[in-house]
């Protein structure tokens, strides 16, 4: 597959003037190509000051409803994640469809509703390096070096990343078809324009063909460009660290106060990235992270379950008596205001931990 942005040749030459627009026989030949081929996302169209490039977490990705969840609710047919570390949740529809008018952008809310709330930092991370590794024959740090140009970056700071866009609601949802109806272009420029920080996309991606002609041509183009969506893009980057944590609870406040003096006196340390402040270990793994816009703190557990499932399960069932919310069991992420007043609680977690 060749191309340049927009343009996509399979097997053929351009002849686009002897082609028809010729229907896919399935929707899962669209998926097929997505997955083996995410620029036909028209980054280059979504951004032409700084073209969105991909790498897939997984086709058919599970979404649970609820955080204690044993098996996922539904399937995003395409979860994949950008050179900035930006999720980006995708939904294929055939235009034949009757769904694609209404009830796909319904799924989509659903979707990332509850993904934002309730995908985990390990599963993401795990799941994208089995993708890499098992389904697209790569290795999962080199294509996380390549996707970002960052030739020091490694897997586990990228997603770290990942996770603070997903829970600061940078995300981008973006409906893929043969042809966009009217209906579905209509709420996407509306939504475009309103969502923040979320970004919304329809991607028309067409299918030509000629008699005789035993090649193919794909073409996308993008909707949702409209003049207030991409001023909200210029501006989404500027994130102001400062005006995150002063938008923060008083809770979430104290407990940043606490976890320094705890971190000072227990040869920890901290390190603050744009939304959140990671608690880490004297090497510098990460133990949890505090997220001032969510007013969560979120332990990983990931570690010491895959090292003594027993402990773990001892270490957050503690941890749930902390908080009405029911916990995950491997990445919890406990809301800060249950906190208030626990701190010597949480303190003795945390040195289990250290």
């Amino acid at each position: 597959m060749s191309g340049q942005d927009g343009i996509f040749h399979i097997d053929g030459e351009d002849a686009l003037t002897a082609m028809q627009v010729t229907p896919y026989e399935a929707e899962s030949l669209l998926q097929g190509l997505l997955t083996r081929h995410p620029d036909l996302l028209a980054g280059g169209q979504m951004d032409p000051h700084s073209p969105r490039r991909w790498l897939l977490v997984a086709q058919e990705h599970g979404v649970p409803d609820r955080g204690d969840a044993a098996a996922d609710r539904w399937s995003l047919d395409h979860l994949f994640v950008d050179q900035d570390a930006v999720p980006t949740l995708v939904e294929v529809k055939r235009s034949t469809d009757t769904r694609i008018r209404r009830e796909v952008v319904g799924q989509m809310m659903d979707y990332a509703a509850n993904g934002v709330l309730y995908w985990p930092l390990d599963r993401l991370r795990e799941t994208f390096a089995r993708t890499q590794r098992e389904v697209l024959g790569l290795d999962p740090d080199e294509a996380v070096r390549d996707l970002t140009g960052d030739p020091e970056g490694t897997l586990e700071e990228f997603f770290d990343r990942v996770f603070e866009n997903l829970r600061a609601g940078r995300i981008r949802l973006v409906f893929v078809a043969d042809l966009v109806p009217d209906e579905l272009r209509r709420i996407v420029e509306f939504l475009n324009g309103q969502m923040t920080p979320a970004e919304v996309f329809a991607v028309e991606v067409k299918q030509y063909a000629a008699p005789g002609f035993a090649g193919r041509t794909i073409v996308p183009s993008v909707i949702g460009r409209t003049a207030a969506g991409s001023l909200k893009q210029h501006a989404k980057t500027a994130v102001d660290p400062a005006a995150v944590r002063a938008g923060a609870s008083p809770a979430s406040r104290e407990l940043a106060t606490r976890l320094a003096e705890w971190a000072s006196a227990n040869d920890a340390r901290l390190r603050e990235t744009a939304a959140a402040t990671q608690l880490c270990r004297g090497d510098g793994t990460v133990i949890g992270q505090l997220y001032y816009n969510a007013n969560t703190i979120d332990i990983d557990l990931g570690t010491l379950r895959k090292r003594d499932d027993a402990a773990a399960t001892v270490f957050w069932e503690r941890l749930q008596s902390l908080t009405s919310k029911r916990l995950t069991r491997t990445y919890p992420s406990v809301p800060t205001a249950d906190l208030a007043g626990r701190w010597q609680e949480l303190r003795a977690l945390l040195d289990e931990l250290r």
